[in-house]
This record gives C-alpha cells, sequence and structure tokens, in this order.
C-alpha cells in the first residue's frame, strides 16, 4: 500500500506490506544508498496499479501539501517502484504526457500479446474535468491519448474502474460526472471496448435493476463473473447501500447488504477513499483504511463464498436473481432439502433421501456477458450512440462507415464543453462567463469576443475569488478552488471553512487594513507594532514571537520610507495591546451622541451622557452597555427617539403620541388640531378620511377595517371586482386596465362584490364556483378549476370531487376507495375508465369501448344484433364512429369479416390492439375525429412499433377484397360505399390469442341527401362440408388396401420365420456333429513276441461310415519301431475300407445303427 492521508502527517509517501496469514503489516525499507536514489513525495487521490509480469508499481499523479513557491497540490509525476530491488524511479517525461489529475483510475490491461496501464478521468485546477483517455505502452513506456468512440462521460472523477479479462473491457462506475454544464454525482455504469476503442451506457440496457445510489470515492475489485463494488461517500448514508455486486453475463446489480441476506461477523462502517483488493483465487477481499466519522485504520476481510446464488436461501429470492437456479429434494409436499445455485453448473445436492423426488429450475439463464448489441432495437439517435451503436438515416446501425457515434453528432448545436477553450474552439457556441457554461449562438449572433476571467487557481484573494462564479475560497489552504471538483479537492475536511459567492464579508481582511491594535489583536495572524506615539502602530502578520516580514522597525520604515526613524523604538504584541488614551486618540467605539469616554489602565469605558440612561435588557457583544434616551412625559404610543422627543407609531400625534387621528387608522394627520385632515391614505384607502377602498378593492376601511384587492376576494381567479350594484354591460369589451375602466369605477365595494372574468375555469359571484364540466378536486376555492377526467367519454362531474362523470360511448367508472384494485387512486381518475358488460377495451387517454362480437353472428351499425335492428335500424350520421372487436372461435380455420354498406360511405380502421386508435371532437369541423396514438404513430417504412405494419387502401368498385398476411397489421379502408372483405388466414394469424377491433366511421357524402349510413357487419369462419358417400368409399378402400398390405406382410414373415428355422437346425446339427462322443482305451504295455502264425485282432478307433453304409473311413492306432526310446512312438492312421466284404449282410442294420454311436468290431 502507498501514500494515502493522515490526519497527524499529512500526505504520505511509505509503502507498507500487510502480510494475510499473520494479519500483521510491516514497513517496506526503500533502497536510498545510491546517489540518484529518488522518492515521490507525499499524496493521496492518486492512480495506482501493480504489473505482476514485471514485478513493479506504477504511481501517477494525486494532490499533495500545498507549497509555499506555488499554489498547485496536483501532480502530473510517473513513478515506478520496483518491488523486488525496493528501489523507486521516475519515468522521465516526454512531449505526449496527461496533465496534472487527481481522483482517476490507473488501471492495468494485459492480453496474450500487450500490457499498459488506462488512464481514466480526475480533475486537475487547470483543466477542471479530464475526459481524455491515456494508455502507457509498457513496452514502449510511452503515454498515448485514445481516440474513444460512443457516448462515455464526458469529465468524471472518484470513480472506480476495474479491467474484466473475458470481455477484454474496462468497467467504470459512480464518481462525479460532468453533465449540463455542472457535476453531479453519478450512478451510471460505462464499458468501454479496449478493442473497439467504443464506450457503452449499460444502465441503457438493462442494468438500472437494483441499481446502486449514485456515490464517489468507493473502491472495486473483479472476479471471472462479478465486479463488487465497496462503500464510497454517499447521501444520505445507509448500511444497504455498502456492498454490492455486478453480474458481467446478466448485466444486473445484486445487493449484498440486503436484509434478505444472512451476514456474518462486524458489518462494514460508513467510509469512503478507502483501498480494496482481492486474493487471486478471489475468495476473500481486504478494504484497508478509508474515511468516515474519522480517518480509518483498519483491514476489514471479506469472505465471498465461491458461488454467490448459494447466498439466498428460498426458492422466491432465488428466481429474482438472474443467472441462479434452484434445486431441491421432496417427500411429497415437504422440501427436505433445497439450494440456490449458479445455472452454468450442476445442482449441488448428492444425497438423496428416501421416496423422495428431485424438483430443478434453471431460472433466468445469462449465457454470455453483454458485450454485442441490438443496435436495431433502438429509435432515437441519444439511445443509439449511448450503447456504442452509430445512428445514420434515421436507423441505429452497427455499421463501421456511419460517421454519426457521439452524442455531440446527435445534436450539433448541443455544446457540451466543459470549459472556456474548448468551447470557444466549437462552432456555433460560445462561453456564457456569467453561467459559467457552454451555449449556442442564436442564428446570427457572433461570439463575444472579450475573455472570460481566468480560472479560479489564479486568483489570490479571497474577495476577488469570490466575485467569480463557481470559484469558492478556502481558509485553510488560503486558496482560490473551483465548485466543480470541490468534494474532491477537499476531501476530509482539508480545506477547513470553504467561503461561497454569499460569504464575502466573512473573507479574511488583510492585517495591514486595521488601525487600531484592538481590531488587529482580534485575529490570529495578525499582531501589532507599536510606536512611541499614543496608539500609533502597524498591524502586520506574525506570531507570538515576532513579525513574519522582519523586524517591527523594517516595517515601521517601510510604512513610513520619508520620515527619519533612527532613533524610534517600536515594540511586538501579539497577546495584548500596549497602554494608550482611546478616549485622546479616538481608538474607541463610545457613541458621540448618547456615550462619553472615560480612560481605563487597562482600555476604556463607556458611560451614558446626559439625557441617556443605561438599557438594562441590552449589551453589545463586546460587553459595553447600551444607552438609550429619556423622555419625562413618556411616549404613550410611540419610541423615544431624543432626549424629550418621541416618534410617534403610525396615526398618532401629541407631545407625548396619545392623540388619534380621525383617519380610520389608515394615515397620519397634520397635527393635534387637525385631526381630521389626513395626509396619504395607505392601505388601499381613499377619501377625506381614508373611508372608502380604491377601485379594484373590496372592504369597509371604516374603524380600521382592512380593504382587500379584488384578486384575493376572487380567491385569486381573477383582479377585477365591482360593487353588485354596478351595471357591468358597459364593460364586456373594455380592457379592465384602461383609463376608462378605472375612471367608470369611481371607488371599491364595500361589503358584497362580485368578481368579473373570472379565469382558471371557475364561475359565480365571487369565482368560487367551477363552470360546468370542470371540478376543482379540494374544498379550497383558491384551488384552479380544471376540466373533468371521464376521459372523453363525459363532458359533466362532480364540481368538488370529479367523480360522478355522465360516462357515454359505453363506459362506466371503475369502483374507488375501500381495499380495491384502485383504493390508491383518487376516484376522479378511474371515471368512464370500465367498459361495460359485453364489450372490451380500455376506455383511457381518448382510447374506445369495443362490442363484442360473435364469428357468424350481424351487427347493424347501432351495434345491436339484426334481430333487433332489422326493422327500424339507427343511422351512423357524418362523424360519428361505430366500434367493433371479433374474437375466433377456430383456431385453425381462415376468417372472414365482411362489411356491407347499404347507404352512406364509411372510413374502415382495423388492428389487433385496443389502444391504436383514439377519437376526439374536433374544434374546427365539430365531427369527431380519429388518429392514431402517439405510440403507433407511422413513418414511411412502417408503425413506430417494429412489431406493427400500416396499410391503407381505396376503396373501389362494388367489392373489395383486402387479405392481410402479415401480423400485427394497422389496416385503414377509405372511402367505403358498398362491401369489404377482409381475409385473415390462419396460417399467419395466432388466431388463438389474437383480436380484431375494427372502427367504422360515417363520412360525409356532400351534396348527396342520403347522409346517413346503414349496413351490418359480420365475421365468418367456412369450414369444410364433409360428402358421406365419398368419405366412406375412401375409408373402406384404404381400409381394405391397410388389410390386404397386412396379409402380404404376414406372409412373408411366415416365409421368414420357416427359412430362419431351417438354417438354425443346420447350425444345431454341424454343432452337434463337432462335439466327441465316445472314448477308447488303448493298453501300450510290451508285450511277448507274436508267432508268426498268430493273428492279432485289429480294432478301429472309429468309423465313418458313408452316406449308403457300404464304405467307411476306419482310424487305427499304429505302433512305430524304434526300441525304447524313438522319436516317435505311436501314430493314427485311417483308411477307407468296404464294409460289405467284411460283414454279413444281417449285420449292417446294426452297423447303421451303430455307426453314428460306435465302431463295429473287426
Amino acid at each position: 500500500m502507498f501514500g494515502g492521508y493522515s490526519l497527524s502527517h499529512g500526505p504520505l509517501n511509505d509503502i507498507r506490506l500487510f502480510d494475510t496469514r499473520n494479519s500483521t503489516w510491516m514497513q517496506v525499507t526503500v533502497d536510498s544508498t545510491t546517489p540518484d536514489a529518488k522518492m515521490p513525495q507525499g499524496r493521496y487521490f492518486h492512480g495506482a496499479d501493480i504489473i505482476y509480469s514485471k514485478q513493479a508499481i506504477y504511481v501517477y499523479g494525486g494532490l499533495t501539501k500545498p507549497v509555499k513557491a506555488s499554489n498547485n497540490r496536483t501532480l502530473d509525476d510517473f513513478w515506478q517502484f520496483d518491488i523486488q530491488n525496493q528501489r523507486w524511479g521516475e519515468i522521465e517525461k516526454s512531449n505526449e504526457w496527461p496533465p496534472p489529475l487527481s481522483s482517476h483510475t490507473l488501471t492495468s490491461y494485459r492480453n496474450s500479446t500487450s500490457e499498459s496501464l488506462i488512464l481514466i478521468g480526475g480533475i486537475s485546477p487547470q483543466s477542471d474535468f479530464h475526459s481524455v483517455v491515456w494508455e502507457f505502452r509498457l513496452d514502449k513506456e510511452q503515454w498515448q491519448e485514445c481516440r474513444t468512440k460512443g457516448q462515455g462521460p464526458v469529465g468524471i472523477f472518484g470513480h472506480s474502474t476495474v479491467f474484466h479479462a473475458q470481455t477484454n473491457s474496462l468497467y467504470v462506475f459512480g464518481g462525479y460526472i460532468y453533465e449540463s454544464q455542472a457535476s453531479r454525482l453519478s450512478n451510471k455504469l460505462y464499458m468501454l471496448n479496449y478493442d473497439t476503442k467504443t464506450w457503452t451506457e449499460l444502465n441503457e440496457l438493462g442494468a438500472s435493476l437494483y441499481l446502486p445510489r449514485p456515490r464517489f470515492f468507493h473502491s472495486a475489485v473483479t472476479t471471472d463473473n462479478f465486479m463488487f463494488v465497496m462503500g464510497g461517500r454517499i447521501f444520505p448514508w445507509n448500511i444497504s447501500d455498502t456492498l454490492y455486486a455486478y453480474s458481467y453475463n446478466c448485466n444486473r446489480w445484486i445487493n449484498l447488504m440486503s436484509e434478505a441476506l444472512e451476514k456474518v461477523g462486524p458489518l462494514p462502517i460508513q467510509t469512503y477513499a478507502q483501498a480494496m483488493t482481492i486474493e487471486p483465487d478471489g475468495d476473500a477481499a481486504y478494504i484497508v483504511g478509508g474515511w468516515g466519522s474519522d480517518s480509518q485504520c483498519s483491514v476489514l476481510r471479506l469472505e465471498l463464498p465461491e458461488d454467490l446464488c448459494s447466498l439466498w436461501p428460498t426458492r422466491d429470492s432465488c428466481f429474482r436473481m438472474a443467472g441462479c437456479g434452484y434445486c431441491a429434494y421432496k417427500v411429497g409436499e415437504e422440501v427436505m432439502s433445497e439450494v440456490c445455485h449458479s445455472n452454468a453448473k450442476e445442482c449441488p445436492l448428492q444425497d438423496s433421501p428416501a421416496n423422495a423426488s428431485k424438483i430443478s429450475n434453471p431460472g433466468t439463464v445469462c449465457n454470455e456477458p453483454v458485450v454485442s448489441r441490438n443496435c436495431s432495437s433502438m429509435t432515437d439517435c441519444a439511445s443509439c450512440v449511448k450503447i456504442g451503436c452509430r445512428f445514420c438515416e434515421n436507423t441505429c446501425t452497427s455499421n463501421a462507415t456511419c460517421p454519426v457515434d457521439t452524442l455531440t453528432e446527435c445534436f450539433p448545436n448541443n455544446c457540451s464543453a466543459k470549459n472556456y477553450e474548448n468551447c470557444r474552439q466549437t462552432p456555433g457556441c460560445d462561453w456564457n462567463c456569467s453561467k459559467g457554461e457552454c451555449v449556442p449562438l442564436l442564428k446570427g449572433q457572433e461570439p463575444n469576443p472579450k475573455p472570460c476571467p481566468q480560472s479560479c487557481m489564479h486568483y489570490n484573494t479571497c474577495a476577488s475569488c469570490l466575485e467569480t462564479v463557481h470559484c469558492r475560497w478556502s481558509t485553510q489552504l488560503d486558496e482560490c478552488i473551483s465548485a466543480l471538483y470541490q468534494p474532491a479537492y477537499c476531501a476530509g475536511g482539508v480545506c477547513g471553512l470553504v467561503l461561497q459567492a454569499d460569504d464575502k464579508q466573512y473573507c479574511p481582511a488583510p492585517c495591514s487594513s486595521f488601525s487600531q491594535c484592538s481590531h488587529c489583536l482580534r485575529h490570529a495572524h495578525c499582531g501589532w507594532c507599536a510606536g512611541p506615539g499614543n496608539g500609533d502602530g502597524v498591524c502586520t502578520e506574525g506570531s507570538n514571537e515576532r513579525p513574519m516580514h522582519g523586524t517591527c522597525n523594517d516595517i515601521f520604515m517601510k510604512e513610513n520610507p520619508n520620515e527619519d526613524l533612527q532613533n524610534v523604538t517600536s515594540t511586538w504584541h501579539y497577546v495584548r495591546c500596549p497602554e494608550e488614551d482611546e478616549c485622546t486618540n479616538g481608538h474607541h467605539n463610545c457613541e458621540a451622541e448618547s456615550q462619553r469616554c472615560v480612560d481605563k489602565p487597562q482600555g476604556f469605558e463607556c458611560e451614558c451622557g446626559p439625557g441617556y440612561k443605561a438599557a438594562s435588557s441590552t449589551k453589545l457583544s463586546t460587553g459595553s452597555t447600551v444607552c438609550e434616551p429619556v423622555c419625562l412625559l413618556g411616549c404613550v404610543r410611540g419610541q423615544c427617539v431624543q432626549p424629550n422627543k418621541c416618534q410617534c407609531d403610525f396615526g398618532y400625534v401629541g407631545a407625548n403620541c396619545s392623540i388619534q387621528c380621525q383617519c380610520n387608522g389608515h394615515a397620519n394627520c397634520e397635527g393635534p388640531d387637525k385631526l381630521d385632515k389626513c395626509l396619504t391614505c395607505y392601505n388601499n384607502t381613499m377619501g377625506a378620511q381614508c373611508e372608502k377602498c380604491k377601485p379594484l378593492f373590496v372592504g369597509d376601511p371604516s374603524d380600521g377595517g382592512q380593504c382587500v384587492p379584488c384578486l384575493e376576494y376572487c380567491h385569486g381567479h381573477t383582479p377585477i371586482c365591482v360593487d353588485n350594484s354596478t351595471d357591468v354591460d358597459f364593460i364586456d369589451f373594455i380592457d379592465y386596465e384602461s383609463e376608462r375602466f378605472l375612471k367608470n369605477i369611481k371607488e371599491g365595494p364595500k361589503a358584497f362584490a362580485k368578481c368579473l372574468k373570472c379565469t382558471n375555469q371557475t364561475a359565480g359571484p365571487r369565482c368560487e364556483d367551477c363552470i360546468v364540466g370542470n371540478f376543482r378536486g379540494t374544498e379550497d376555492h383558491r384551488d384552479p378549476c380544471r376540466p373533468c377526467d371521464c376521459h372523453g367519454h363525459g363532458d359533466t362531474c362532480d364540481p368538488v370531487t370529479g367523480d360522478k362523470c355522465n360516462c357515454k360511448n359505453n363506459t362506466e367508472s371503475d369502483a374507488c376507495g375501500g381495499s380495491g384494485k384502485n383504493s390508491a387512486h383518487p376516484c376522479w381518475m378511474v371515471q368512464c375508465s370500465k367498459c361495460k358488460e359485453g364489450y372490451l377495451g380500455t376506455p383511457t387517454s381518448g382510447h374506445q369501448c369495443y362490442k363484442q362480437m360473435a364469428v357468424e353472428s350481424k351487427m347493424c351499425f347501432d351495434a345491436k344484433p339484426i334481430d333487433e335492428c332489422k326493422i327500424k335500424p339507427k343511422p351512423l350520421h357524418p362523424g360519428e364512429m361505430v366500434f367493433f372487436v371479433i374474437q375466433p372461435r377456430f383456431m385453425n380455420v381462415d376468417i372472414r369479416i365482411i362489411i356491407d354498406v347499404t347507404q352512406g360511405n364509411l372510413n374502415v380502421y382495423m388492428s389487433t390492439h385496443d389502444d391504436t386508435y383514439v377519437a376526439y371532437p374536433n374544434s374546427t369541423t365539430g365531427l369527431n375525429t380519429i388518429d392514431l396514438d402517439a405510440q403507433y404513430s407511422h413513418w414511411e417504412n412502417g408503425s413506430q412499433k417494429i412489431r406493427d405494419a400500416f396499410l391503407e387502401h381505396e376503396a373501389v368498385g362494388l367489392h373489395t377484397y383486402i387479405t392481410i398476411t402479415q401480423p400485427n397489421t394497422i389496416l385503414a379502408v377509405k372511402n367505403l360505399r358498398d362491401r369489404l372483405v377482409i381475409t385473415l388466414p390462419e396460417e399467419y394469424h395466432s388466431l388463438e390469442s389474437t383480436r380484431f377491433f375494427l372502427v367504422l366511421q360515417a363520412l360525409d357524402p356532400g351534396d348527396s341527401e342520403k347522409k346517413v349510413a346503414y349496413g351490418i357487419v359480420f365475421s365468418r369462419q367456412d369450414q369444410l362440408h364433409i360428402d358421406l358417400f365419398v368419405f366412406f368409399s375412401v375409408f373402406f378402400s384404404c381400409f381394405f388396401l391397410f388389410l390386404a398390405a397386412c396379409v402380404v406382410a404376414w406372409k412373408a414373415k411366415q416365409a421368414a420365420d420357416v427359412r430362419r428355422a431351417r438354417r438354425r437346425h443346420v447350425v444345431e446339427m454341424l454343432h452337434m456333429a463337432k462335439r466327441p462322443f465316445a472314448s477308447v482305451t488303448l493298453n501300450l504295455s510290451t508285450r511277448a513276441k507274436p508267432k508268426k502264425s498268430a493273428h492279432c485282432d485289429l480294432r478301429p478307433v472309429a468309423v465313418e461310415p458313408t452316406d449308403d453304409g457300404l464304405a467307411a473311413v476306419a482310424t487305427v492306432f499304429v505302433s512305430l519301431p524304434g526300441g525304447q526310446s524313438p522319436c516317435v512312438k505311436l501314430a493314427l492312421a485311417s483308411s477307407l475300407i468296404l464294409l460289405v466284404r467284411q460283414f454279413p449282410t444281417g449285420g449292417r442294420t446294426f452297423l447303421r445303427r451303430r455307426s453314428a454311436h460306435a465302431a463295429p468290431p473287426t
């Protein structure tokens, strides 16, 4: 941790290391053994970050302590601290370099190929707000200015910036921003994409949900999925606004200090300007220091869960968080275990209870970060450029060839420069010095050639500083500062008392302005150099020991250069003045008329003079007594101003002010002997004794009565009133302020008057009533009347409450008061706001109720079924309108709407919304007018709403056919005289959820005698009729074909089964033939040599007969010669033999039976 501000040591420049394992601080020893070793100045509100690849900390700018030679506390130096060598190094300045800044951010950026530092925002006394983004390339070690696009902050300080590698963007939140020629506390969230250098305001894209309150000097850290914002200066502060998390993927804020979350350990206190960092694995964050009610020296460890969604314990709270899913185990209706988890991961529940069922809901899934925007969804230039898009030809696009990508280009006359120099360079703009803002020039107006006063930092005195708009004077720093950056410059109370333009009287005066010792020593920074004379001396700056600017003799010689002061001895006084006779030298403050000065060994005393006495209850702040004059006769109705001289109250005369004038208390008289000779009449009275009211005033001023202005008498609705007996016909066309009118009205009425020309929709003798069709809303007659809010369906209501509208157009008033849904609304707001039974719509703001019309039903133009109106139908007069709504019956059948006009002509309008059209009376023609609602106003390419299309037709001929293939079409058919057929195919329209709203308006046919319109409206959904003969023929044909196909398939299956069985039998037989089925015992013992004539029986080991049984293959053992140990002693030999030659015929049957089991004897 580097730098900061300490109340005891001021700005710091030391480096300290915090061991997170032992929770201990260690001071880093900086290498200063080499001759060129340097260290940065102590500073705070600087920008700093660490580059891990270089093991170095970089620090830029900040505020430091004031220096006597300069009043500039803002730095522009750039330092690097080598962590391994523990050594500071200052980076040498180049031609391209940021200005002196404080309260900015310096953020490390890294990708696969490069690393750099990004500097955003900041303030400087020279340039106020800083709007340029700077980048320091670590490979080249040089600064370069970034050319950004989009609508980013014009100027910002006290904000936070983090780099999010997954989106390759920097996120800037909060701080003070420069907006509308003023600095405003902000809670806006900006994203700066590094690749495109484009700003995007994320609040415009949904990040305003659960948005933190505006703040500055907060801190922020980032993980892969979240940005955490901590603390900050908030007005007013609340513990629930301390900690927030921002989800990059969902573009949503999460309040981590809400009451619904369980928190363990001590809660954070109110702090701002604290430092914050996070462990590399993201498990914990550390908050160090900060300002609150006092400077903090604590370290707060904030442990974060691996999955933030797990903080919400209940199902309802889990679903309110985007990016969170819910899973649980239930047995019946009882929840055994549940958990809220990130829907990017699997449900963490593992052990399932017995007989439990698992339920899960992924909630709102956020698949990817908010890095690309649907530009086409924006309809105006300001919203378009705020999300990083471009606006050309009334279209929001992402096309890079479009040049309009900033708010200034959206409004070419928008002069948003924040200082004098930039404003004068903007065409069509000039700097308003009195307002301190950039304003557009009027047509033909030239810019003011005179320069404005210099910036606040150039003023050295309090008086000159406070004469300039937006400048403030710091009594602690003795410096002129700008109101734009005062919150940062004076944070922590370092500026002391800050004086504004209204506090000029509190400006500290220079010591040289005081000519008396007593006045001089009242100021802590002043002292008195006393001369040899009676009270002579000079007031100058100094301390208890000596003057600041040399000795007292030097100061006397400087003040009186032409006098010989070599032998003059002067003394320095800082606590107590030297002895002097204040009464003689005039250094006293006694009143010349009422007091006399008495000299004392220490100071003086003021005593009351002749004709005065001390006021017992009044004393000056210095402790001196106030003397008041004495009148021996007293002042009954007046005040004694001089000895034996009274100043009488209004309307009284006499030596002791005891006689009242005969002027009814409205004027003074000439004297005690001329009480009826009144001087100027006051209180709006007139007459010899002020007994009448002036014209346009009402009342009886006799006996002290008052004359009330007609404006007050008429409850503020007209300034004109006359007596009830006055004939007002002659003044109907007279200007009430003309001399002729005032000449005819010679005096104001005494009691009963009538008000003329009541305004604000009022009427009555005193404008106490409302004109019919208006209401006041309160019992206070001073409030204006306003038209009845019957939503265009009535013209009268209760004149006081505004309810009881005479609702027409098939509307009625909704219930109000009680516990209903409209209990929070006054009754006058829900008049004629509901449709009657059988009608549908929202009849507010000029919208109408639509007659519900079923399919296949027919309606006349008076909205009645054909059965009720066919005998005597009611016509539709020119300008009159009728409204229908059609609900389809079948979801898969085309619907046709047919309008037959038997007389007159109509305009027909159709929409799928009940709020598309508004109807209002035309004051010019006297007829009703229908128009599109403002939200559906169509442009050249269609409606303002993207989902709606506008279609207009002119009815021609006896039949007009229109087929609408585009959903949400707004249709207008003009001048219909015969039949109109509107077809709505079901494949293009969602008939299960769509209603069709029709408006028919009769037109004035001109010279035709048949001006009224008659006709019917009906709709159809025709279904195809079934021919039973064709149906059953086709049915049975298909049935028999299917049956035949089944038989063929069955036979084929049988053949396949037989073939499969035969093949399986052959395989079985072959397998059985290969199995061994007999055994032979062979005796290999040595026998005696047989005789030559002896015959040995030879029995085969196996006999394999042929198919006919006549021959066989016989196999026998053969003993080979070779002695006792031959290589091969035994072998098998096979030979084909004839069975008929060896066995009799009777043995064949036995042989055949045995052939497959055993060999026959030989």
